[in-house]
């Protein structure tokens, strides 16, 4: 008898399947490695748990398989057999020997892009051909993706399209899973049973994360995530890998991964086209420099003509372009071009140099550039703020302006606030701190050290040690303490110069970064009348 297999299951298989040793076992059936005597081949025999079969009813259940063993699909895993045997039910696959595409991320981590769609394009075929067939999975994850002969094949269309209409409301109340937490829809992971392909494209969109990224997303992107196209709010490890995969492949990750019904990928058929987009872009036409600048032109007056959001934005350029061919960085060598902006504007230090502490007693530095930042964009600005000062911080919001302010360390109160405001085409940050708290503790800390303790210091090794008369300290302490204070003097412009030298590089980065997520309106001048016709 083998180990972990109920001797009146082997007993009422034996004429037909002898049962060798148990492959895996799951929330809802044990999976057997078997031997079919009437063909003499190896087969999985997967064996529903006896709680599970009597809240679905037999019959019921066995009728739904029927429905699933007439799928015929290159991709996904034949239904053999199936029946009812000492109470338990059962149904008979092909055994796959190539393992699980959990097994290969288990082993490598991370699957590059190219190799990723090339696992997902005949998956999302197979969930096509199920959904024509009115039948969706449910529960689409990675152990659920065999490998026969390296090709993928989905597995377990039996459990989803008998429990999907033999029991759903039965195994809500009875607290059977009807999918895996992390892969699920929300509208599944809701108690939802009324689902259709969305609720699939979901799942393969998380498998497909998973394979770019090494993880699963961890959490729903929001709706503002969902129209910038990107994981507003993905970790550091995750945000360096999404730009690593690129910006199309983030944009149908986001699109597939939807919290809303009606933003979310329709099919898996959609999907796999927006990632194979990023994969293996299409041949384009080729255009010379003018015929791309006209383009640049048309756009723009079509769009100071029907204005869709009061400044022609790049990216609508990019994405109209990109439908006769022509490629996004030839737009933007056609803009820079047209328009030249200004990307920075010089360092701006309204305050005056206070000899008497021998530096200004404020910093500011701002930066300003062509083109207007989507609030969208904000979160993107905050983290690299985060990244760089290695603190927190607190940040509030008004409109179109954020500001991000050093919160309280222990001694010592900082006034210091990064700016960020968006109007009239333009983009201006400001980093900026009152620096009354750094001269209150350099100057105290020195003067308050040297012009106490070390002016008795001085005076009693004078007097005592030297033997000088007391008359000579009219001329000593005045010294001592004016070397104090040019010491603090010292001590603070340095300290100065150096988070001027600071403030600069973080201004500077910020407004690298903005300049490449603007969305820039390029100043063209209006064309002849005859490029209005048409």
């Amino acid at each position: 008898m083998t180990i972990d297999t109920p001797s009146e299951l082997e007993a009422a298989l034996a004429e037909r399947y002898q049962l060798r040793q148990v492959l895996g076992k799951g929330g809802m059936a044990t999976v057997f490695l078997a031997y079919d005597r009437k063909h003499q081949r190896e087969v999985a025999v997967k064996v529903l748990r006896p709680d599970l079969t009597a809240t679905l009813g037999a019959e019921r259940f066995l009728k739904e398989i029927q429905i699933v063993a007439r799928l015929t699909h290159p991709h996904i895993l034949a239904l053999h057999d199936s029946g009812e045997a000492a109470g338990f039910l059962y149904y008979v696959m092909p055994y796959i020997t190539g393992g699980s595409l959990r097994d290969r991320l288990e082993a490598a981590g991370r699957i590059s892009g190219p190799e990723a769609v090339a696992i997902a394009a005949p998956v999302a075929d197979a969930l096509s051909y199920a959904h024509r067939m009115g039948i969706f999975h449910r529960d689409i994850k990675p152990e659920n993706i065999l490998f026969s002969e390296g090709h993928p094949v989905v597995a377990d269309f039996g459990i989803a399209k008998a429990v999907s209409t033999a029991g759903v409301s039965n195994l809500t109340r009875t607290g059977f899973p009807l999918g895996t937490p992390g892969y699920m829809s929300p509208e599944q992971a809701a108690g939802m049973t009324d689902l259709d392909e969305r609720s699939d494209v979901y799942s393969l969109a998380v498998v497909v994360y998973e394979m770019l990224i090494g993880e699963t997303p961890g959490r729903w992107p929001t709706e503002d995530a969902v129209r910038a196209g990107r994981f507003l709010e993905a970790s550091a490890v995750h945000r360096a890998r999404l730009t690593e995969a690129g910006a199309a492949t983030e944009g149908a990750l986001v699109r597939g991964l939807a919290i809303r019904h009606d933003q979310r990928t329709a099919t898996p058929a959609i999907l796999l086209t927006e990632l194979q987009g990023h994969s293996a872009p299409p041949p384009r036409r080729k255009y010379d420099e003018e015929q791309i600048r006209e383009i640049v032109r048309r756009a723009s007056e079509l769009e100071a003509t029907n204005p869709t959001s009061g400044a022609m934005t790049i990216g609508g350029i990019e994405a109209l372009a990109a439908e006769v061919g022509i490629a996004p960085e030839s737009i933007q060598v056609a803009v820079r071009n047209i328009s030249t902006p200004t990307p920075l504007a010089p360092p701006v230090d309204p305050t005056r140099w206070t000899r008497v502490i021998g530096a200004p007693t404020r910093l500011l530095i701002e930066r300003e550039m062509n083109g207007e930042l989507p609030e969208a964009e904000f979160p993107v600005m905050v983290d690299e703020i985060r990244r760089i000062l290695q603190q927190v911080g607190q940040v509030s919001q008004l409109g179109r302006t954020f500001s991000w302010t050093m919160t309280h360390t222990i001694g010592e109160r900082r006034g210091f606030e990064v700016a960020l405001s968006v109007r009239a085409g333009k983009t201006r940050i400001m980093v900026r701190e009152n620096l009354r708290g750094l001269i209150a503790s350099n100057f105290g800390a020195i003067c308050g050290v040297m012009g106490g303790p070390g002016a008795a210091a001085v005076v009693g090794i004078s007097i005592g040690a030297l033997g000088l008369p007391p008359l000579a300290l009219l001329a000593i302490i005045p010294t001592w303490w004016a070397s104090a204070f040019g010491i603090a003097r010292t001590v603070y412009a340095r300290a100065f110069r150096k988070r001027e030298q600071e403030f600069t590089y973080l201004a500077d980065r910020l407004a690298a970064l903005a300049q490449e997520l603007v969305v820039v309106q390029p100043a063209i001048n209006p064309p002849p009348a005859r490029r209005l016709l048409g």
